[in-house]
């Protein structure tokens, strides 16, 4: 079990013996303490979505919450006047994605939100590039710059926003999706593009996250285009007003949520889920059960091996996990763009060729391959004091450390981040106010993540078309959030949470 999960697997004994009963004809609620129709495990964005649409519809909801606030991933806390976002920093598309659109519209709560449009800043060693929802804008940008590869840059953008196409018209007919679903972006760039300052570049989007050749081709055109088109937006208050406004819409159609309840054990009966137990030792029959917690979780620990067939164990266990995250909070004095940060969000990179750094850290380093800085206080102002703001500072970060532990290394690696950090904002380390950090370690003990991932499953060539289904092979057990399709992101675990009720519902 990863260091530092809370899941533990608990004898059912006693419990296995009231279902037992419950088979010989005893009342169905034999061995139970309260019945519902559906429990869902865990308000992250997606399992709130699934909940709230459930309610709306009829059912009675119960959703556990293992931390005081719901939201999972997508979750902001404060200090001293400061509200930090704690790991989700903006929406691609916000309210014009059309799978979040279609989730605020099925839950009425279109009015609740509000969204306000920002851009990105991608800063390399001697040029800046900015984000455009002008899909043409980039390749014509990298034409001027680099002449000599303008049809190379033609050829691989036609390819990309093909793929893109293709994945939502027919990707098991398309050629290209074939030719591609197991080759890296690294890949198709070598393709089309000999210059390394412009693979770079072109990769600006994603390598933030990933190194281009663990990064799924097909995975980042399709994101690469989304992105682009609908453009970054935030969400008015911080991103918890997002999880807030789902837990609105389930109480207002009297489904109920409870929170410092941790579930430890799914119940399940001949191939059936029947209900949860929690770590108080309280037991729920439900007639459908929803994990919205991280998949080996769900399975391994909450189930056991004994309830699943073989070839799924050993699929869990090859499936990939995609990196965590390191983050830096900071509450601060010195407006940012009076010392010429105006982006709300900018992603640096140091050099054009960062495999050293990206190498470094999938073995366990604490290397930097590149940063993003972001300012939400360009948007909300509210979110800081007067005349403050909030400056986030956040890498990606291996689970485990090989030399050291991340109770050693947070410091340091604080330090180092708010250093980068100071070069695009001279005298940064001056105005701290407020300071803290997030290690992979904090992700999982708040979102019980495992390994602290950032996006579930990664993205990588060998993950595509793996994610898992909604449906599993427990029969009433359901899955919601970044763990299943269609992936990482608010409004895509929305979207996972919205079918998995529609799959519930049979619609």
């Amino acid at each position: 079990m990863p260091r530092g999960s809370l899941w533990v697997i608990v004898s059912s004994t006693r419990w296995d013996s009231a279902i037992t009963k419950e088979r010989e004809g005893v009342k169905a609620n034999r061995g139970f303490d309260e019945e519902t129709d559906v429990v869902v495990i865990g308000a992250g964005i997606g399992g709130l979505t699934c909940g709230a649409y459930l309610a709306k519809r009829g059912k009675r909801v119960k959703v556990l919450e293992q931390h005081y606030v719901p939201g999972g991933c997508c979750t902001s806390f404060n200090r001293k006047g400061f509200q930090f976002d704690a790991g989700v920093l903006h929406l691609a598309g916000g309210k014009e994605s059309g799978a979040f659109q279609r989730v605020l519209s099925a839950l009425d709560i279109e009015d609740e939100l509000e969204f306000r449009e920002q851009f990105q800043r991608f800063v390399f060693p001697d040029v800046s590039l900015e984000s455009s929802r002008d899909v043409t804008h980039w390749p014509s940008l990298l034409k001027d710059k680099f002449p000599r590869e303008a049809e190379g840059i033609v050829g691989l953008f036609d390819v990309i926003g093909k793929i893109h196409d293709d994945i939502r018209r027919l990707p098991e007919t398309s050629p290209l999706i074939k030719k591609y679903r197991y080759k890296s972006f690294q890949e198709l760039l070598d393709e089309y593009i000999r210059d390394a300052k412009l693979k770079a570049l072109v990769s600006a989007n994603w390598h933030l996250w990933h190194p281009n050749w663990r990064n799924s081709a097909i995975d980042y055109a399709a994101l690469l285009i989304t992105e682009q088109s609908r453009g970054y937006f935030y969400p008015m208050g911080g991103v918890q007003s997002i999880p807030d406004a789902l837990v609105r819409a389930l109480e207002r159609h009297g489904g109920e949520i409870e929170y410092k309840t941790l579930v430890n054990q799914i119940a399940v009966r001949d191939g059936v889920a029947v209900g949860v137990k929690t770590s108080e030792g309280k037991r729920i029959q439900a007639k459908q059960v929803v994990s919205n917690v991280a998949a080996r979780s769900t399975f391994l620990n909450m189930i056991g091996e004994d309830h699943l067939p073989a070839e799924f164990v050993n699929l869990l266990r090859q499936l990939e996990i995609s990196l965590s995250a390191f983050y830096v909070y900071l509450g601060v004095s010195i407006d940012p763009r009076g010392v010429g940060l105006d982006a709300p969000e900018t992603i640096v990179y140091e050099t054009y060729d960062n495999t050293r750094e990206w190498e470094l850290l999938l073995r366990g380093e604490p290397s930097i391959p590149c940063f993003g800085i972001a300012v939400p206080t360009y948007i909300d102002s509210t979110l800081a004091p007067q005349g403050c703001h909030v400056v986030i500072v956040m890498t990606m970060a291996p689970y485990h450390l090989r030399n050291r532990s991340w109770s050693e290394e947070k410091r340091e690696m604080s330090d180092t981040l708010i250093a980068k950090a100071e070069k695009l904002i001279p005298g940064l380390s001056q105005h701290i106010i407020v300071r803290d950090a997030a290690t992979p370690l904090t992700y999982e003990r708040y979102t019980l993540n495992t390994m602290g991932a950032a996006m579930g499953w990664a993205y990588s060539p060998s993950m595509f078309l793996k994610r898992l289904d909604q449906r599993t092979p427990i029969h009433n057990l359901y899955l919601a959030g970044h763990w299943t399709t269609p992936g990482g992101g608010v409004p895509t675990v929305a979207l996972s949470g919205l079918k998995a009720a529609r799959m519930i519902l049979g619609e």
